[in-house]
């Protein structure tokens, strides 16, 4: 009995031995691939930090380096296999790290630069949407998919997501301006064709920018826009009174814009006298 204690205490040792052999191998190996990352050698850092994840893979930052160096390995607008190939380890090795580490919010915005360089609009929306899932209060996660959705060219779904800008960040006038000048853009450079629909989004533009006004008197900036939405208004309003009357509102606010930056002007002038 004691002889088999024994032999299992051996063995025991003798594994732990070789544990911290190979985690001191890592280490070495770490130790190099940083020093040529550092040179911006990226193939030899990304061989390092290989070999390193073949020894001992229990260091969470090897996934992390691994995908930078395969994004310093990367060349935009080569469309070779070989570069698609750095492409896909990256968002392989970063998204890997990810998972172990969510708030990482450095390594996430490498990925979500990966993923644009890379032309993968989708692949980073569907990223941020399965985030939302785990971290529905992401305000900056809501901003990017937004934007993403903007990029692709999908207005509808950029504008569902603008609004939900809104009601996280409900305190920010800045975050209804925001959603003020997308529904302009909308009507103004990619107009739906059922006019009711139309009107829909203009209204919700000028529901917003009045609310950043409301928080924020001398908003220029969405009294400028908001002047457009009422001059879009006007253009399919078929009542010619109606007309009149909405684009006397768009010459009001566009006035009370004006008047404000006259104002602000005149005041700089006067601290710099």
């Amino acid at each position: 009995m004691k002889k088999r204690l024994c032999l299992l205490t051996a063995l025991i040792l003798s594994l732990s031995s070789v544990g911290c052999v190979n985690q001191i191998k890592a280490r070495m190996a770490i130790k190099e691939a940083n020093e040529a990352y550092q040179k911006e050698d990226y193939k030899t850092a990304l061989a390092g930090y290989t070999r390193a994840k073949s020894i001992d893979a229990r260091f969470p930052d090897l996934d992390r380096m691994i995908g930078y160096s395969q994004i310093g390995l990367y060349v935009p607008d080569d469309k070779s296999q070989e570069n698609e190939k750095h492409a896909d380890a990256a968002i392989q090795a970063l998204s890997n790290y990810l998972k172990m580490r969510p708030e990482d919010r450095i390594a996430r915005d490498a990925l979500i630069n990966m993923y644009l360089n890379a032309n993968r609009t989708s692949q980073a929306i569907d990223f941020f949407r399965a985030y939302l899932e785990t971290h529905p209060g992401d305000l900056e996660a809501v901003k990017s998919i937004a934007t993403l959705y903007a990029k692709q060219g999908n207005f509808n779904e950029s504008l569902l997501w603008y609004e939900k800008i809104t009601l996280l960040d409900s305190r920010n006038p800045e975050s209804y301006y925001i959603y003020g000048v997308v529904c302009y853009e909308k009507v103004s450079k990619n107009p739906p064709a059922d006019p009711a629909e139309k009107i829909s989004i203009i209204t919700k533009g000028q529901a917003a920018l009045q609310k950043a006004i409301q928080m924020k008197p001398d908003y220029f900036e969405s009294m400028a826009y908001l002047n457009l939405l009422y001059r879009q208004q006007a253009l399919i309003e078929t009542d010619p009174a109606k007309q009149q009357a909405l684009i006397a509102e768009a010459d009001k606010i566009r006035n009370q814009a004006v008047d404000i930056i006259r104002k602000k002007k005149a005041a700089a002038a006067g601290q710099k006298s």
